[in-house]
């Protein structure tokens, strides 16, 4: 699925957050997001893994883009928008927008718009997939 390829780039290495009163839902939310982002600046495919749902159809195909990415690529990725959208019993949906660059050759820097579902394992909360709205391309080269 092309969009778990921008998430697993988007959700790597998020540094900057977002001024507002958030409910205790998007703070947790939030709480993956950057906890997730700390493996991912060590570059741990395993610490990563361990915020993306087990049974989510995405899960290997993640762990597998991720290894490529660290051997591949060197990106840095801030998210610059996360609002909760809203939830269920089982899910929670959250948008996200989240920039990405990096020196490597032929990558574009760009912003990507993203909408990210979440769902509970053993009453944590984890990514479960992801829907790209859009990507803005920068011309920051």
């Amino acid at each position: 699925m092309k969009a778990t390829y921008l998430v697993i780039a988007a959700l790597l290495g998020f540094t900057g957050g977002v001024a507002r009163a958030a409910d205790p839902l998007e703070t947790s939310l939030r709480q993956v997001v950057d906890q997730s982002a700390v493996a991912y600046r060590k570059e741990d495919v395993a610490g990563f893994m361990q915020y993306v749902h087990t049974k989510s159809p995405e899960y290997q195909q993640t762990r597998e883009r991720l290894s490529k990415q660290f051997v591949e690529m060197d990106v840095t990725t801030t998210v610059t928008d996360f609002r909760l959208i809203g939830h269920d019993d089982e899910f929670a949906v959250a948008r996200m927008k989240l920039k990405t660059t990096s020196n490597a050759p032929g990558f574009a820097d760009n912003v990507v718009d993203q909408l990210v579902l979440f769902h509970q394992e053993n009453g944590v909360w984890k990514y479960w997939g992801d829907y790209e709205i859009g990507v803005e391309l920068l011309d920051t080269k």
